[in-house]
């Protein structure tokens, strides 16, 4: 029941930066809001962290770190760590040793549905860390899971492969299968409101003016009283 599964299929390379030079919110539009993971996994620290990245994906049975440490034998630069603890608070299933070893096989970023302990370590090793909350104490060493399994982490099925992104305001899980397909309307709104935002920004313009203004309001069933 237990394994490790060292060799993952990843998206490309340039589907992974495609997918960093779009905007989330046209991401978010492109996939049902299953794909969201619970709004109370956040940056560490609410640090300003943006990452993209496919999932190496870690199951655990307990409070424990040694399936976290298996992953490390696993991953390539750019990836992605979840690590599917349950959503548990009452033990840390990260810290800062994990961090820097990470940080050393230059991954791109960890998700933990659980809690981290070591925040000021974590924070300074310059590796963005997602979770719930963090805790004074940690679990132990040597008890069985598994690693690039299908898991479910912050509500959302996560497999190895999938395209994580995450910033402040929560993360985001684009099924690996679908990605492709996804990225094509993903770019095409993403350019027409970047060049939307840069028209705005030289004309001083609003969301009211661009809508249609008081028009556009009362096209929805509301009236307006001068």
């Amino acid at each position: 029941m237990h394994k490790v599964i060292a060799t993952i299929e990843r998206p490309s390379s340039e589907l992974i930066e495609r997918y960093k030079a779009a905007m989330r919110e046209v991401v978010t539009e492109n996939i049902p809001r299953s794909q969201l993971m619970d709004p109370a996994i956040k940056p560490l620290a609410n640090r300003d962290w943006s990452i993209v990245g496919p999932a190496v994906t870690v199951k655990i049975e307990t409070f424990d770190h040694l399936m976290s440490i298996a992953a490390l034998g696993v991953v390539k630069p750019g990836d992605v760590i979840v690590v599917a603890a349950n959503g548990h608070l009452n033990s840390a299933v990260w810290g800062g040793g994990l961090t820097l070893s990470a940080k050393h096989l230059g991954v791109e970023a960890v998700i933990v549905d659980g809690a981290v302990m070591d925040s000021r370590a974590i924070l300074s090793r310059e590796v963005p860390v997602w979770c719930r909350g963090s805790y004074p104490a940690h679990g132990t060493w040597e008890k069985p899971g598994s690693v690039n399994v299908p898991v479910s982490a912050g509500g959302v099925i996560v497999n190895p492969g999938d395209i994580i992104l995450g910033d402040l305001d929560g993360v985001i899980v684009v099924p690996r299968g679908d990605a492709e397909k996804i990225i094509i309307p993903v770019e095409e709104k993403t350019k027409l409101l970047l060049e939307r935002r840069k028209n705005m920004i030289a004309t001083k313009g609003t969301l009211y003016s661009v809508r249609g203004g008081k028009d556009y309001v009362k096209s929805k069933g509301v009236e307006w009283i001068d």
